[in-house]
């Protein structure tokens, strides 16, 4: 076994697929602690203010906070939420939006290639787009992800942030 450490410029033996495996254990955690996050939040509320109901939320709630952080840094999950929520009227959104299509495209290959088809298309649409129609290709990734036309998946996470949104203005 190699005890040494390295230098501060040497790369590490790995470090690729830890990053990988602690992505997909942050995504899959999240998740898991979101839903027993919502679980716990309606069992607090329709239960009325019960001391017991509020002590076991109060840790998932915490955790539901830290489980949303680390999807926010997933690179589908920071465009989708873009898409999503983000305010088309800004004069920057076309650009940022093209910004975030060919982020996915080219730095993520593997990602890009595990999305659904019409989805794949329509952000090389959006990213060889140009700078006057980016801000219509990007609505119509918004609109089509929220009507269920990139799968059921893609839209319930669409909905979901979308109502994340909507709780957090009110």
């Amino acid at each position: 076994m190699n005890n040494t450490i390295p230098s501060p410029g040497t790369p590490v033996e790995g470090r690729k697929r830890t990053k990988a495996r602690t992505v997909v254990v942050g995504v899959l955690a999240a998740g898991l602690l979101l839903g027993g996050g919502v679980i716990a939040a309606n069992a607090a509320t329709s239960s009325g203010t019960s001391t017991t109901a509020a002590a076991t939320s109060q840790p998932t709630a915490a955790a539901a906070v830290a489980a949303k952080t680390a999807l926010a840094r997933h690179p589908l999950a920071v465009g989708l939420r873009f898409f999503v929520n983000g305010d088309s009227s800004k004069p920057t959104y076309g650009q940022r939006a093209a910004k975030i299509a060919t982020f996915i495209l080219d730095k993520r290959p593997k990602l890009a290639a595990k999305l659904p088809a019409a989805l794949q298309a329509d952000l090389k649409a959006l990213k060889d787009a140009a700078a006057g129609d980016r801000v219509a290709k990007a609505t119509h990734i918004r609109d089509t992800a929220l009507n269920g036309g990139y799968g059921p998946k893609i839209q319930a996470q669409a909905k979901r942030m979308q109502e994340e949104k909507a709780d957090r203005k009110a």
